[in-house]
């Protein structure tokens, strides 16, 4: 007998740890890109529908993305701003720390794109702080020539 038969024959066996590798790092991207989406996103809002537009869908990446979360279903009343995984209620020092935070972003980045999110039924009582806060937060940056551009999101149905 042949030294290579000493244990048997040879059994066919399939490698899973590559198989396996792949899906663990499957898994953490989808965890990742989940989490990234419900901050944009941190609650459904009844977006207005958009008739007829004029401007065209923003894809570029350097924008943040303001939530006006209503504390109710009829958007009377606005429970927080959220910016990113902050939170900031509706008061005076809530919106001078949202200027603060967007001030800094302005003068890491010029070419910020605001995007500013609200339900349909949201009063423009609610909208209008966080639109002062944006400009209010690019004349603080220090950035000469600064003219910020703020995106009122709406609801595009096809």
């Amino acid at each position: 007998m042949s030294a290579v038969y000493k244990r048997g024959r040879a059994q066919l066996a399939a490698n899973m740890t590559p198989m396996i590798d792949v899906s663990f790092l499957l898994i953490v991207f989808f965890v990742l890109v989940s989490r990234i989406v419900d901050l944009e996103n941190p609650r459904e809002i009844r977006l207005p529908a958009l008739e007829e537009a004029l401007t065209e869908p923003l894809y570029e990446q350097d924008r943040v993305v303001i939530n006006v979360v209503p504390r109710s279903d009829d958007g009377s009343e606005v429970r927080h701003y959220g910016l990113g995984m902050q939170e900031y209620p509706p008061t005076a020092e809530g919106e001078e720390a949202m200027i603060d935070h967007l001030a800094r972003l302005f003068r890491g980045n010029p070419d910020l794109q605001v995007n500013l999110r609200a339900s349909q039924s949201t009063m423009y009582e609610g909208v209008e702080p966080a639109m002062h806060a944006v400009s209010i937060a690019a004349a603080r940056s220090g950035v000469q020539g600064l003219r910020p551009r703020v995106n009122l999101v709406v609801l595009r149905e096809d």
